[in-house]
């Protein structure tokens, strides 16, 4: 959550200024978010790090905490309002800043009824206008919010689905997705998208998702999500001139380690095994990496991840001096906190190059669109028995193709061939990837 706390310079505290509650920027391409609902009421003892609201970005439903602790003494937005980055939701102060910030005037003019007081202002910023704030009635029930993740609620809303109605099956009633899919399937409404899959995309320029006619007869209409991945694979395919260069790997010595590490209880597959040869890679062809706001020596890599309505890219940091191990327990973590809708800002951004991977479900190779403000992405097809020579007699050996997609005004033909030819060449010894 993005807030901070400015005062006048003055010591004692009486003169502090509230904390203020704004819009974060949650991802790359995000630049307004939907405001959900507040999880504290006005009058309320907050603690930083305590989870005060939800909002909803072009990705994901997101749970803000409190970077101050104090007494939520405003609150501006509104749930369902659509507002942009960096604008106020709500103070975080003490009673005696109450007057200060949020109901004084200032001294040179009277405040208008109904119209937020001026604020000092570090950077410009856009308030919403507040409406006047009644304590609500107490609340003798669960609040819908605390009985299902923000991934459930948000499928619930829209699909129209009212969460009061669903029984939930989780600890203490919690509505989980299994939930919520089978009070769909009761209803008889068919899933937008199936789980899994895959984006097919023609060779044009893209538009925003129509609406859905579903066999109900309602119309639905595409989720922020959808409507994120449409604009950036409309960007993408629009401004990046793609080529592609694919080439077959032979996956016997890694099928060797991927079955013996599964004997002795880790679960390391191709994924993860791929993950870590790109990192080690890409420290001989930086030109593949796209530029980094940290380190040029940090390597970022981003992965997709297949949800009911679209897909997250989940970003593993320092890949390149992460073991195979590790790789491994941090691609898991962010897959089960991209499906439960609970990744943070930095767990979505900052990805110098990106992979997607489509062989679990029997896919033999594709392209892939390369991520707006990246390079390059390979896209990983099945390890699957496939007839190779070797030593001048056909056989049957496990083999994977790999597809790299690059940008062509900084990658050319020549440079991509050679990455991936040492892509393969650490595949099929993957020896060092253990160290």
């Amino acid at each position: 959550m993005s807030a901070h706390r400015r005062d006048t310079g003055k010591k004692g505290g009486k003169n502090q200024m509230a904390t203020e509650i704004t819009m974060p920027k949650l991802s790359d391409t995000m630049t307004n978010g939907q405001f959900i609902c507040w999880r504290k009421n006005v009058g309320d003892r907050i603690e930083r790090g305590d989870i005060i609201a939800e909002v909803e970005t072009d990705k994901a439903v997101m749970e803000l905490e409190a970077f101050a602790s104090g007494i939520l003494i405003k609150t501006m937005a509104k749930e369902g309002e659509t507002v942009p980055v960096g604008t106020v939701l709500g103070l975080i102060g003490e009673p005696g800043e109450m007057s200060q910030t949020a109901e004084a005037p200032p001294p040179e003019a009277e405040a208008e009824p109904d119209t937020a007081p001026a604020m000092e202002a570090a950077e410009p910023v856009r308030p919403v206008s507040p409406t006047p704030v009644t304590q609500p009635a107490p609340i003798h029930e669960t609040p819908e919010h605390e009985k299902a993740s923000p991934m459930v609620r948000r499928m619930a809303r829209e699909q129209g689905i009212d969460l009061g109605k669903v029984q939930g099956s989780g600890p203490e009633g919690r509505i989980t997705q299994e939930d919520l899919q089978r009070f769909v399937a009761g209803l008889q409404i068919k899933p937008q998208i199936p789980a899994g899959a895959p984006m097919q995309l023609e060779r044009k320029e893209i538009q925003t998702p129509p609406r859905v006619e579903e066999t109900t007869g309602t119309t639905v209409a595409p989720s922020a999500m959808r409507r994120a991945i449409a604009n950036e694979v409309t960007r993408s395919w629009n401004e990046i001139p793609h080529f592609i260069v694919t080439m077959e790997i032979g996956m016997d010595a890694c099928r060797e380690i991927v079955e013996e590490l599964k004997k002795s209880g880790q679960h390391i597959g191709y994924h993860e095994l791929t993950i870590k040869a790109c990192a080690t890679a890409l420290e001989h062809f930086p030109l593949l990496l796209a530029a980094s706001d940290t380190s040029d020596d940090d390597i970022p890599i981003s992965f997709a991840v297949s949800l009911p309505d679209g897909l997250m890219m989940p970003v593993i940091r320092e890949c390149q001096r992460l073991s195979l191990l590790e790789i491994a327990h941090e691609a898991s973590r962010l897959a089960d906190r991209s499906r439960t809708g609970k990744l943070s800002a930095t767990e979505m951004t900052g990805a110098r190059f990106s992979l997607s991977n489509l062989g679990m479900y029997g896919v033999d190779e594709f392209n892939a669109l390369i991520m707006p403000g990246q390079r390059a992405i390979l896209a990983m097809g099945a390890v699957t028995e496939r007839p190779v020579v070797r030593k001048g007699q056909i056989v049957s050996a496990p083999t994977m193709r790999v597809t790299l997609s690059c940008d062509h005004r900084v990658v050319d033909g020549a440079y991509a061939a050679a990455f991936l030819a040492e892509l393969r060449s650490i595949l099929e010894q993957p020896v060092k990837l253990l160290i």
